[in-house]
């Protein structure tokens, strides 16, 4: 494999999609390009590499985590990601999806953030996602973990939040908060939600509205659970 920094400058100088293609294959960054019909004729293309280093599978090891980001065809986003974990030949590695990034995106309306975060394990770290869509009406956004079990990233806690407007509107909110000494960490989750607007039909067939607001609050506790030893974990109410 092309050393992670030098990739990224070949990356960065590419312009066309066969020539992006051409460097993303060997990763498997180039999953967009199955999904869109306009990515089968040469075009103007560009694209980023970010590159991070995490202790993702192992404790034993050091990962390199790609991220490609960039421009394709007819207003689509390419976002895709990469986990390399270093086998014992030199500049051999084991590829792991991200599976929580699209391949592409259409518009600006999607947008993923991810971090590392050590919350089931004092030294490996897990991926901490959050993402966002939009429309003109609506907002939908959603938090969740991954961790490596079994060769592959896997989700261990999601949880949503969203708001609406226009007459009827309201919305969730949520935050979540890890909490504790020990691995695996609790998270301590606070929520609420609000209501505003509502339509009664009325016998003689008029709709009348109400723009009352009703709230509601909850605090709750997951914790980091395997159904037997070996198995793979998740996060379930404590």
């Amino acid at each position: 494999m092309v050393e992670p920094q030098e990739l990224k400058k070949q990356v960065r100088a590419a312009k066309t999609t066969a020539g992006l293609r051409k460097l993303l294959h060997p990763l498997g960054l180039d999953s967009a390009w199955e999904q869109l019909e306009c990515l089968k004729e040469e075009g103007p293309a560009s694209a980023q590499l970010d590159v991070f280093r995490a202790r993702i599978l192992s404790s034993d090891a050091q990962d390199v985590v790609l991220q490609a980001r960039g421009q394709l065809c007819e207003g689509n986003k390419l976002l895709a990601g990469v986990v390399l974990h270093p086998l014992s030949a030199k500049n051999t590695f084991c590829a792991i999806p991200m599976e929580f990034l699209p391949g592409s995106a259409e518009g600006e309306s999607l947008r993923v953030v991810f971090s590392f975060e050590n919350l089931t394990d004092p030294v490996r770290q897990v991926f901490n996602v959050e993402r966002s869509e939009s429309d003109a009406r609506n907002e939908d956004q959603t938090l969740s973990y991954w961790e490596a079990q079994e060769g592959r990233l896997r989700s261990i806690f999601t949880i949503k939040s969203t708001s609406h407007m226009g007459f009827v509107h309201g919305g969730t909110d949520v935050k979540v908060t890890p909490v504790g000494d020990t691995f695996p960490r609790v998270l301590e989750i606070k929520e609420s939600s609000t209501s505003c607007g509502r339509y009664t039909d009325m016998p003689s067939g008029e709709s009348v509205f109400d723009p009352s607001c009703t709230d509601a609050a909850n605090e709750a506790r997951m914790c980091y659970r395997r159904k037997s030893p070996g198995e793979p974990g998740s996060y379930d109410k404590c």
